[in-house]
This record gives C-alpha cells, structure tokens and sequence, in this order.
C-alpha cells in the first residue's frame, strides 16, 4: 500500500509516521510505502505551495485566514470553477506522483494531506487505477480543500466535521470519527523521575514547555519566555527551539540559569518533555494537541493563526483541555494562573485525556481488514 503526504507544516508527515509505524507493527508482512507529495513536485510549486504556507502563517496570518475563508466553499458535492482551475494546475505539476501511483500498482492508498486525494479519484474515473483510496483528515475542522470523490473512508478527527463530509456526498457509512494519528511513544508509560533525572530538569519545582512551532517559529517565543522565567523564580521553562538556530541564539543571550530557561534543539523525545511539564505553550496544530491529548497534558494556545489552527484551539478549549492567549500578556498570566491551581490543572489534563482517541490503531484495523477483503 501507499501512504500519502505532504510537508506543509509537520503534523501531515508524523500522522502518516504514526499510521506506518502501527502498520508495521500490526502487520509485518504487509508492504507499506511512504511517500512526501512534495518530493514529486518541481522546485517552484514545491516553493510556493509550502513556503507560501510557513510566510503566511508565521508572518501574514490575517492574510492565510482570508484566504482560508474565501476557499472554503462550496458545501455540497459540485465542484466549482476555481477549484477546478486549482485541481488543473495542481494535477500539472503533480505529473510526477501520478507517474509513481500508475507504476506502484498498489492495493490501497492512503492519504494524510488533501493534494493527492484528487488526482486518484480523477485517475479512477479515467479507468487507468482500480485501487481503493481513504483520507485520514488532520485537522478537527475541516476545509473544503480535503473534498475529493472516490473515497472509500474517510478518518476524521473530530465529530464536528461529520455533517459536513456528508454534505458533500459522501454516504455517512463511509465516515469514521477516529481521532487524529499519534505514534505508540506518546502513549507509552514513563517513569517521570527518570525523565527528570536524564533531562537534568528540577524535581521540586513547576515546569512549562513552550513550543512556537516545528518546522517555523509563529508567535513571541522569545519574549514569552523571558518574561514567564523572569516572573517566578521558581518556575523552569524549557523552550523548543527545533533546528531555528536564530532562536536558539536569542534564547542563549537571555542568559537565564539553566534552571530557569532551557532552550531544547530538535529531539525526538517530545513525549518526554511533555510527560515532565505541568503544561504546555503550544500553536495549535492538529498534531502537536493530538499528542498532548494522548499524554494528557493541558494547553495554553498562542494567538491561533485564522484558519483551522483557531478551529483546533476552540475545540480543545471549549472540551476543557485548554485555554487561548491571544497576546504575550495573556499567555503569562493564563500560565501563571494554571501553574498556581494544581485542581484546575488536574481538571484540564482529564478533559485532554477524555479527547484522546486511537486513531493509529483503528485505521491500521480497517486497512488489514480491507486489503485481507480484497485477498
């Protein structure tokens, strides 16, 4: 089989990990390849289609929100003349991935961005593939872009998208409130005094993750996390600072106790980080509120970017799992404020855990049980 998807943001790729990663352990002699769309593109799509993302996202968020607003829609099944136009262009420069689709001859694909959904379902009409499609959608509002015909199941992470993918004519049979994908680690059990003891982190004392981004950095992590540091003295901030190496400089020149502020390069070892803090200051990507729902762990939400992040962060904040800080000021005090009430905390780590559900495991399910059909 083949699993589709794209590194526009990060939380595309780590579903389709996470759903390769169950596969390969549910069913080891299952042939399972994952492919990056955008690796099949050419340089200049590739540039605009995903760098345009990151500059509107991290600097021209105003300007991805009107543009999310004016392409959502239509709402029923038709489609109109500008997302045909978009559907052309896209399937011209995506000539490559088809390619790669035809000669695979593959029993199933599946997707985890919305780019290549299309372009199979248009193959299929054509008659050049007879191979079943789903789409695991990663995001718990979704947009019109993941529209896509001859899809045989479609995974959603949240209940709130189900009429609409049944507005667009999709029999409701075929939907499947299953969560968003996370990989087994952020499940697993962890002895926090021993992820205490290897990070070198304080026993005795709160501490607060603060993330800005994975692939781009998006809001003031800088100034949130020299005025949170600066606030209590008895609180240790460990600050993400993933490969932004500027960032990581701006953080060193802080020159805070190590106790105090902890700038962290890019690890693979998230879920320990996470498990080791009381909260965390997070954007509200699908992905990054996925894993914090599998550990149970509260959020703060930075100003959200219009768009389905602002869906994202109203949805775990109207469950309970969250709060949303739309300035520097507010994102102090709410974490102050939480940091302060341990019963609250209490109550929002309940309300996160309450979110999880096991999506890795269940679209690893219908994917056996399907391609065990088509045997």
């Amino acid at each position: 089989m083949l699993v589709v998807s794209a590194s526009v943001g990060a939380g595309h790729n780590q579903a389709a990990r996470a759903v390769v990663e169950r596969l390969r352990e549910y069913a080891p002699h299952l042939e399972v390849e994952h492919v990056d769309a955008l690796n099949f593109a050419g340089r200049c799509f590739r540039a605009w289609y995903a760098g345009g993302y990151a500059l509107m996202v991290s600097r021209l968020p105003w300007l991805y929100g009107l543009g999310f607003r004016m392409t959502d829609h239509p709402d029923g099944p038709r489609r109109s003349l500008a997302e045909r136009r978009r559907l052309w262009t896209e399937r011209l420069a995506m000539r490559r991935m088809s390619e790669h689709i035809l000669a695979g001859r593959y029993d199933l694909i599946l997707h985890t961005h919305f780019l290549v959904a299309p372009m199979v379902a248009r193959m299929k009409d054509l008659g050049l593939l007879d191979c079943p499609q789903a789409v695991v959608v990663t995001d718990n509002v979704i947009h019109r872009y993941w529209h896509s015909r001859n899809v045989e199941r479609w995974f959603l992470s949240a209940d709130l998208d189900v009429d609409r993918v049944a507005r667009w004519g999709v029999e409701r049979e075929r939907i499947v409130v299953s969560g968003m994908p996370v990989q087994a680690k952020w499940r697993a059990e962890l002895d926090r005094s021993r992820v205490l003891a290897e990070w070198d982190l304080p026993a005795d004392r709160p501490i607060v993750l603060l993330s800005g981004g994975t692939d781009f950095v998006c809001g003031p992590v800088v100034r949130i996390a020299d005025q949170l540091a600066r606030a209590r003295e008895d609180l240790c901030v460990v600050v993400l600072g993933g490969r932004n190496k500027k960032l990581l400089g701006q953080l060193a020149g802080l020159r805070l106790p190590g106790d105090r502020l902890r700038p962290v390069a890019f690890t693979d070892r998230l879920h320990e980080l996470v498990e080791a803090s009381s909260l965390m200051i997070t954007k509200a990507g699908g992905s990054t509120i996925a894993e914090c729902a599998a550990r149970g762990k509260p959020m703060v939400f930075l100003k959200p970017v219009p768009g389905q992040e602002k869906g994202n962060a109203q949805y775990f904040a109207a469950a309970g799992a969250g709060v949303v800080a739309p300035s520097v000021q507010e994102t102090i005090q709410q974490t102050l404020e939480l940091v302060g009430d341990p019963q609250r905390l209490a109550a929002m780590s309940q309300a996160a855990a309450a979110l999880y559900r096991p999506a890795s495991e269940t679209i690893a399910d219908w994917v056996i049980q399907r391609l065990g059909d088509r045997d």
